[in-house]
């Protein structure tokens, strides 16, 4: 029975003086983390919390995160991580999606869910659990020992909620064995150890705040979470722990290299780095490793529903940047069209998923269960390529896809060109109505300090490197790019709108 619970049992038993994870000046065993997160799920229990109920979390990076979670699915409860940076609206829509009867939440948002309380807008909440002192005395008169809880490998004990492209929640149902496998199969694929020390810079509500550490805690080795992801407390953070993993997405990479007294910092126990949401230039990879002094470089691709996808190995880094690797370890990838069948080789599809560490479905939302998941494959609504030696690329987001003149553009494959050029250092592109073509092309980009670039040499890079039907028609320099909280990705519908108004104005 693979249950994520034993993680911290079995570690607590062999390795219990070594230290789990940093939370700033906090530092946390594996035996002190099996023990309070026994004693918080003895209190959630007292408190009614039972198997299969949802235990809502909101708060920032904290110590207790950690405890909060094993405590929840030690008692066979489903976590719903609720986002610091949501709206009232969003935390209200998400928590009663969720039916959620318990909340744990920060000091700083206890008024804004009382305000909802008062409103009527969390109608299923029945207990409120400040985080901090007043958990910590309700848990501290518990004893410490192992819950006994039936649990089944296949039960949910995680529900991440996505944004999806129809505006309601969808939360994702992922079980103790998937990402026990998952867990299981990362230090094979990354070349991890117990001596290893990896930094966590995402938020816990987030699907890698989640699973990176849970993958370092099975290999028992150790995790420093920060905070807060900023750029100079990350440096410090990687000299002062000695960190030798740093997983981090190619805007971060570029923060930390704009620090100005970068070259200060002592980050020579590096020895392996990872990427992950959006492929890089050849230029920008050695770039990195070469400021940040790392030989080693390994590229993920996943998403929440699919898990795993693909991994560029440290070996391919190098000569294929601008592809996410081959598939993971024991993942069936093939590429569909909108009928669900096979393409031809060689041909664009959307990719399609089939392994242990797929989503189960949507929490109460069948029909996009049944949208998702076909015959067994999870559908990732991202379209990729593969090329003759089985590097897969991705070309885009199916539904952002322009069609432009009976023409299928992929922003992608624009947006890898417009970052080769050296003045560039952001680069997003959309689709906008066009009364002639349907929709033309517009790219929005942000220019490294002190470069100059006008719309016409832009448009001319472009157009020497692709066909001319791909090059953009508008182009609208910006201050920063729109990002999701989380992933750091662009967000692609509010920069649609930034480009609509540019356009409509004339600029």
């Amino acid at each position: 029975m693979l249950l994520l619970g034993d993680i911290l049992r079995r570690h607590a038993a062999v390795r219990g003086d070594k230290t789990a994870y940093v939370v700033g000046a906090d530092r946390v065993t594996y035996r002190a983390f099996h023990a309070r997160s026994n004693q918080l799920a003895r209190a959630l229990a007292r408190a009614g919390v039972q198997r299969g109920d949802r235990v809502a979390v909101m708060a920032p990076n904290r110590t207790e995160y950690p405890v909060i979670y094993f405590a929840a699915i030690k008692l066979g409860a489903i976590v719903v991580p609720v986002s610091s940076r949501f709206t009232a609206a969003e935390v209200a829509a998400v928590v009663s999606h969720a039916a959620a009867e318990t909340f744990l939440v920060d000091p700083e948002f206890v008024p804004l869910v009382e305000r909802l309380r008062v409103e009527s807008r969390l109608p299923d909440v029945r207990r409120v659990m400040e985080i901090g002192a007043p958990l910590d005395a309700l848990a501290g008169a518990e004893p410490t020992d192992d819950v006994a809880v039936a649990i089944d490998e296949h039960d949910p004990h995680v529900m991440l909620y996505t944004s999806g492209t129809t505006g309601s929640p969808k939360g994702a149902l992922l079980s103790h064995r998937s990402y026990w496998l998952q867990a299981a199969t990362s230090h094979v694929q990354l070349g991890l150890d117990e001596d290893d020390v990896a930094l966590s810079m995402f938020p816990m509500f987030h699907m890698g705040g989640w699973a990176l550490p849970l993958g370092i805690w099975h290999t028992g080795a150790t995790v420093v979470i920060l905070p807060k992801p900023e750029p100079r407390a990350i440096l410090e953070a990687i000299e002062r722990e000695r960190v030798t993993y740093f997983y981090a997405v190619p805007t971060v990479y570029a923060s930390l290299l704009a620090v100005p007294d970068f070259d200060r910092f002592d980050l020579g126990s590096l020895r392996l780095l990872g990427g992950g949401t959006a492929a890089m230039t050849a230029a920008q990879v050695h770039r990195i490793m070469e400021r940040l002094r790392c030989p080693r470089m390994v590229v993920l691709y996943g998403s929440t529903e699919a898990g795993p996808v693909s991994v560029l190995r440290p070996a391919d880094v190098a000569r294929r940047p601008e592809t996410v690797g081959r598939p993971y370890l024991d993942v069936d990838v093939r590429l569909v069209d909108e009928s669900g069948s096979e393409v031809p080789a060689g041909a664009v599809g959307e990719i399609a998923v089939q392994s242990e560490f797929t989503m189960r479905g949507y929490w109460r939302n069948p029909e996009e269960s049944a949208r998702t998941i076909r015959d067994g494959w999870v559908l990732t609504g991202d379209l990729g390529v593969f090329d003759a030696e089985g590097f897969l690329s991705i070309v885009g987001r199916r539904k952002e896809v322009i069609r432009s003149g009976g023409e299928s553009i992929f922003p992608a494959e624009i947006e890898r060109v417009l970052l080769a050029h050296p003045a560039i250092r952001e680069a997003g592109v959309v689709g906008v109505p066009d009364a002639h073509w349907g929709e033309a092309v517009a790219a929005a980009v942000v220019l490294r300090d002190g470069a100059a670039l006008t719309a016409e040499e832009l448009i001319a890079h472009v157009r020497e490197q692709l066909a001319g039907y791909k090059k953009p028609r508008y182009v609208c320099f910006l201050p920063a790019l729109p990002r999701t909280a989380a992933s750091q990705q662009v967000h692609k519908p509010l920069l649609r709108e930034l480009v609509l108004e540019r356009v409509a104005a004339g600029g």
